[in-house]
């Protein structure tokens, strides 16, 4: 073969090979941010405009029955992005928006990490908030091109963070601040999505196109406030959020239809989980006959309104009723791709996309902080309920473990705990056999405690945080044993202080043990004290010396747990007893709180 033959046959496998590349589909993840169940007119609503969104739904599957892996922004995000439970992938609560600080581990891969060796451009527009460091920011978790917000929200035209410490400018492209002071933030996604697809249609593309809304701040676009200028608040600027976003939506695939993309590209829409009840974003969102919202692990706050379509393949306007995951889409995508993945918590929904087989999850769990929950064929259990949207009441001893059928109750108002306790045996027996389940995560009855110390005088060196004071630390002698959810009360809170309290048993008395009970749940800054110490004195002048109880808090510890420390000491007399617990200040170098003032919460010190 001379060399002009070589040269031609050589442009020929170039063209083949290329031919090829560009027949990959394309592949465009959406999500949205704080969306409510039933938030689309083709889940339900009666009162939104949403056409794009229900167009897309008819030219694919859309699910009944799918669920977010977190009830949170970061770990919901995670779990998409890389396959696995939010726990595995190292994010089980929410990254800090704070630059500087870390969030999911980047040994964990990404969707992006994925599709690159497989030929994939590969870009990162909107919001993150999956870590503010250049190794767990976009560029550093397998994304060419990113632009957007690396917090948790931005007002849309100033792009500042105003909703905790101070206010800070967060835009950023490829990982370099940059500013677009007064411009709309859905208009500039729309434009930096347009110019993406544009410049990379003749190769294929892997969009995560993170929408802000309608996460708080609500700011809708003048269009659609006139459009929905009769409607009550707060549905009113909530709709308006939403349709705002929904057009953004349909000019992306406008654009895919102009560049004749759109039949070769797999579309997936997913809110990150259910509507929020925060008082910033006014309630506006619906989980129609779902109970709970954001936080929460009853329905409402993970069953979310979910789309797939891919016209050049997969079935148009049906509807799946199997159980399905966030984590199933990093799978599903590349088993389209002829790519199989071991090794993570998600399954390939493609069987189920095509021919409706069974839900390739016979079990699914989540753990949230406090509250976990566990679904197997049509029962659920949930330890710790919580209902953001308080629509029954919810007693915190009876109903801590809250058993439900979802076949006969999808509500979710009737506790079958008590009538159906082998069923809740055996949900629990499943949960705990998940690596990440912790047997302090069972709860227990409440402890009947006799203390020597009950209502007797007690005196602060420094005095307890708002909103957690329990009466200035009398709490802390009333015999009530605070609870794992700390928002129950009884908990005496220090913010970067420590505990020195001194008790007046009021005469000499015999004891021989003294109990102090701690709280850990870092996900609310909320760590065990670095040490305890424990003396005791009859003049309340001259103390014994110190008894020291110290403790070794493990990195990336999210259990939440009470820890009871217990001091013995036969025989002894005393009137005063001091008792110091050493807050450790501040947020450990591992914590998404590096650097900040550390909570520490004591609940009952009891004299035996």
């Amino acid at each position: 073969m001379n060399k002009r033959s070589v040269i031609i046959a050589f442009a020929l496998f170039l063209s083949v090979f290329s031919a090829v590349a560009i027949e990959k589909p394309n592949v465009i993840v959406i999500l949205s941010d704080d969306q409510g169940s039933i938030d689309l007119n083709s889940y339900g609503a009666q009162d939104l405009h949403t056409p794009h969104l229900d167009n897309l739904a008819k030219s694919g599957i859309k699910f009944s029955q799918f669920y977010s892996a977190a009830p949170l922004c970061s770990p919901a995000r995670a779990a998409v992005l890389t396959g696995l439970t939010p726990h595995a992938a190292g994010l089980p609560n929410n990254a800090s928006s704070i630059k500087g600080t870390r969030g999911m581990p980047n040994n964990r891969k990404t969707m992006a990490e994925y599709l690159k060796p497989l030929g994939y451009t590969t870009a990162h527009i909107g919001k993150w908030h999956l870590g503010f460091t250049p190794e767990t920011m976009p560029n550093g978790q397998g994304f060419d091109y990113s632009f957007g917000h690396m917090g948790g929200a931005i007002d849309n035209y100033s792009h500042f963070f105003y909703w905790n410490g101070s206010n800070r400018h967060d835009l950023y492209q490829n990982g370099e601040e940059t500013w677009r002071d007064g411009e709309y933030f859905p208009n500039l996604m729309a434009e930096k999505a347009d110019r993406f697809i544009l410049h990379n249609k003749h190769r294929p593309f892997f969009l995560y196109y993170a929408f802000n809304l309608p996460h708080y701040p609500v700011q809708p676009s003048k269009k659609w406030r006139e459009h929905y200028k009769n409607a009550p608040m707060p549905r009113r600027d909530y709709a308006a959020f939403v349709s705002t976003m929904d057009e953004k939506i349909g000019q992306l695939v406008q654009t895919l239809k102009d560049e004749k993309l759109l039949e070769n590209t797999i579309i997936i829409f997913q809110s990150d989980h259910g509507h929020s009840m925060e008082s910033r974003a006014y309630g506006g969102g619906s989980a129609g006959i779902y109970r709970g919202a954001k936080t929460s692990l009853f329905e409402g706050g993970i069953r979310v309104p979910a789309i797939i379509s891919f016209p050049n393949q997969i079935p148009k306007n049906q509807t799946r009723e199997q159980m399905a995951i966030g984590v199933d889409w990093l799978p599903t995508i590349l088993d389209y791709l002829d790519v199989s993945i071991k090794d993570i918590d998600g399954k390939s929904l493609k069987p189920v996309i095509e021919h409706s087989t069974p839900s390739p999850h016979k079990v699914f769990r989540w753990k949230q902080g406090l509250t976990w929950a566990i679904r197997k064929a049509n029962w659920k259990l949930i330890g710790y309920p919580n209902d953001p949207q308080n629509k029954a009441p919810l007693d915190a001893e009876n109903d801590s473990l809250f058993l439900v059928n979802l076949d006969k109750d999808i509500e979710e108002l009737n506790n079958l705990n008590k009538k159906h306790p082998d069923k809740t045996k055996e949900l629990l027996a499943d949960y705990l056999a998940w690596q990440y389940a912790d047997i302090s995560d069972v709860p227990t009855k409440k402890q009947q405690i006799t203390s020597l110390a009950k209502n007797k005088k007690i005196s602060l060196v420094k005095l307890p945080a708002k909103p957690y004071q329990a009466n200035n630390g009398a709490s802390l002698l009333d015999e009530a044993l605070g609870e794992r959810e700390f928002q129950l009360g009884n908990w005496v809170g220090f913010k970067g202080d420590d505990l020195i309290a001194t008790i007046d048993l009021g005469e000499t008395v015999h004891f021989e043990q003294v109990v102090v009970g701690t709280l850990q749940n870092t996900a609310s800054w909320i760590f065990p004290p670095s040490y305890i110490e424990v003396s005791w004195s009859n003049d309340g002048k001259n103390y014994s010396s110190p008894k020291r109880i110290t403790n070794q808090l493990k990195p990336n510890d999210t259990r939440v747990f009470i820890n009871r420390a217990q001091f013995n000491q036969e025989n002894t007399h005393a009137r005063y007893i001091k008792v110091t617990a050493k807050n450790i200040e501040t947020c450990p170098k591992w914590h998404v709180g590096h650097g900040k003032k550390a909570w520490l919460f004591i609940d009952e010190i009891s004299v035996l």
